[in-house]
């Protein structure tokens, strides 16, 4: 057990270290930073209705980014904003409760923290009134970066890990795992973390992608802790007696708690009502199955259900409202701001309709013209690609299992030996065959999926199962899952589109010191750029130059020596050409620095060396491109570094270069 101990705390040591930025440089995908609510709240580029609120200096702000649209038609388009369109009020498909708890929770937590144990730094005293928007202001991009992950990474080890270890613990069959070294009953010495935790601990989504703000985690998260209250009720139901006050309290708290946690579920993601339903279907059916009164039992249990679910959607739906309708930096800059009930009221009633996000979700992802515009995927992708590519050989194991399983272990489902291998089998198949449906398929919508199968074959396929008895191939089963994960592991937490969070957060001054920053920086051929990685790097700058710094009600404002008013964010204009072909680049390079007059600006291009390899094939002889700063370990799967008979060469290109670009002197 000693060793699990340790197996087990060094894989938390490993999640935990994961969440820093500088250790896992991965971009997995940019929903990870928009639509986890780091872009949405701290971006750097916002998008501003003039309302009653603005200021003369947003005033100005505004005034200026409309006349670059109106300077700059081609490449204004590519500007990256930070409202992503699942949460512009016209589209409202994401409720604002998900990210708000996973990224303004802990931040905002974090920021007051902040300022009370840095009272007696100076360049505190500018923000002595515990506002606590002031203190979000003052947060930097590493900061906005590190809070939520860390957050996540707790949520992670407190719903992923413990739901698994309570639920191994309180439904392991008889039979398995009998005997120890010292002939013992196992099932009577619960010291040391489970085989199946410590599978999910090493697994490399959990290592990578439950570190991260992504609303798929917090699904997997949800149906975790349904998992384990339908499982714990039904073991409850088994061992209790009929008139047992525990089981007769349970019999009402549990149903109000399932609907609770089906509502926030469904709010988070509204797929979750895909894995959702099958076990709120067996806890019904248990209910009926056990009571005396059937029919009037499972009467109460869907009432309380839904009584608590609907108690709970209509929270969600009132917060969704109040922003999308008031606070959305994409509402409509005429809404009416109330200063009343009734006013709210009327206004309720007449929009609420708009802002149910998990149904305008499912009318959007049920049109294939919408998929279309995301990429459209065959029907198996999900189970012949994503699942290996998640889980790998719990998949495989999976697979031959469900082939292997016989009809009449589902005969007596509703035992204690069968039950929870039921519940979890139900899960995985509903979810997985919905989501198939759907011509858009990405691994992480399967996320839910990881603790079930680890439920049902993590023992299997490390080889540790009362079946598998032969050492050798428990050592290669157990070999075989380390490498899988560990290739995962680096590939997606280091390697894949790594060098972009470092560029952003290592923008280069410019290469003349006479020379003002470049205002334009353009992304090509990488994931979207998060313009919040950005904050805080000149207010630090200006700090070491004897700046002192100013705060107002809207936001936090640095004052220079010569009385230059500059944001928390730099100033760069951040413009995203995703994979668009080198013509577009051209047209915006054109734009943006017209080389056919005298021009001594200059901007700044990101992108990687096997593109720029491609981009020097075109000769563009007006434009100089100097190499300013690079960022090693990053790999696109859209733009694989060239293999030239050289491994050296090879590995030369898995970099991510920012380029200083200005006019030929010939010019």
């Amino acid at each position: 057990m000693a060793a699990r101990w340790i197996i087990y705390s060094l894989l938390l040591l490993l999640r935990f270290y994961g969440s820093y930025y500088n250790s896992l440089s991965g971009y997995i995908h940019p929903d990870e930073f928009f639509q986890g609510g780091q872009e949405l709240f701290f971006g750097c580029q916002q998008r501003q209705q003039p309302d009653s609120k603005t200021t003369a200096f947003d005033d100005v702000e505004l005034s200026r980014r409309r006349e670059a649209e109106h300077k700059h038609p081609v490449s204004h388009k590519y500007v990256v904003h930070n409202i992503p369109w699942e949460y512009e009020p016209k589209n409202a498909i994401r409720s604002i409760v998900p990210p708000a708890f996973m990224t303004l929770l802990p931040l905002r937590v974090y920021s007051v923290l902040r300022s009370i144990t840095s009272s007696g730094d100076n360049r505190m005293d500018c923000t002595s009134s515990v506002d606590n928007d002031v203190l979000l202001k003052q947060l930097s991009g590493v900061e906005i970066l590190i809070i939520p992950r860390l957050f996540m990474t707790l949520l992670s080890l407190i719903f992923l890990d413990g739901c698994l270890w309570i639920l191994v613990n309180s439904t392991t069959q008889p039979g398995k795992d009998t005997t120890t070294n010292n002939g013992q009953s196992s099932s009577n010495i619960r010291v040391g973390p489970p085989i199946e935790v410590i599978v999910l601990a090493s697994s490399w989504p959990m290592l990578v992608m439950t570190t991260r703000p992504f609303t798929n985690t917090l699904e997997a998260m949800v149906i975790s802790l349904l998992l384990l209250i339908v499982a714990m009720d039904h073991h409850q139901s088994s061992i209790s007696n009929k008139n047992d006050k525990n089981k007769i309290s349970n019999q009402c708290k549990t149903p109000l708690l399932i609907g609770m946690i089906c509502s926030i579920g469904l709010f988070v993601r509204f797929t979750f009502a895909f894995f959702a339903l099958p076990i709120v279907l067996l806890f019904l059916f248990n209910r009926w199955h056990t009571a005396d009164n059937r029919w009037r039992n499972i009467g109460w249990n869907l009432l309380s259900l839904a009584l608590s679910f609907l108690t709970t959607s209509l929270l969600f739906v009132t917060i969704d409202w109040y922003y999308y309708h008031y606070h959305s930096p994409g509402r409509d800059a005429d809404v009416t701001i109330c200063n009343n009930w009734s006013c709210y009221r009327d206004a309720f009633v007449a929009t609420v309709s708009e802002y149910v996000v998990p149904w305008n979700a499912f009318r959007y992802n049920s049109k294939a013209a919408n998929l279309a515009e995301h990429g459209l995927h065959p029907r198996i992708t999900h189970m012949l690609v994503n699942m290996p590519m998640m889980f790998g050989p719990l998949t495989l194991v999976g697979y031959f299992s469900c082939i292997k399983t016989r009809r009449k272990e589902y005969a007596s489902s509703f035992a204690e030996t069968c039950f929870g291998r039921v519940l979890c089998q139900s899960t995985i198949i509903s979810g997985l065959l919905v989501l198939s449906c759907a011509p858009h398929q990405e691994p992480r919508f399967i996320l839910p999926c990881i603790v079930p199968l680890v439920v049902l074959y993590g023992r299997n396929v490390v080889g540790m199962d009362n079946l598998q008895t032969n050492p050798k191939k428990r050592v290669i089963l157990t070999t075989t899952w380390v490498l899988f994960n560990s290739i995962l592991y680096i590939f997606f937490g280091w390697l894949h589109q790594g060098g972009l969070v470092q560029s952003l957060l290592h923008l280069p001054p410019p290469v003349n010191p006479n020379e003002r920053s470049p205002e334009t920086v353009i992304y090509y051929k990488t994931y979207m750029p998060p313009t919040f990685l950005t904050r805080g790097r000149s207010q630090e700058e200006n700090m070491e130059k004897g700046s002192t710094c100013i705060a107002n009600d809207e936001r936090r404002r640095v004052v220079s020596g010569e009385g230059d008013i500059l944001l928390a964010c730099d100033n760069q204009i951040i413009i995203d050409l995703q994979g668009r072909e080198a013509e577009v680049l051209l047209d915006v390079l054109h734009e943006r620095l017209p080389c056919d007059q005298r021009n001594e600006e200059s901007l700044l291009l990101v992108t990687s060396v096997p593109v720029m390899i491609s981009l020097a094939e075109k000769k563009w002889t007006e434009y100089k491109f100097l190499s300013v700063h690079g960022h090693r370990t990053h790999v696109s799967t859209e733009d694989w570094p060239f293999f030239n008979d050289s491994f050296k060469s090879f590995f030369d290109q898995m970099e991510l270069v920012t380029y200083h670009i200005s006019c030929t002197a010939e010019v």
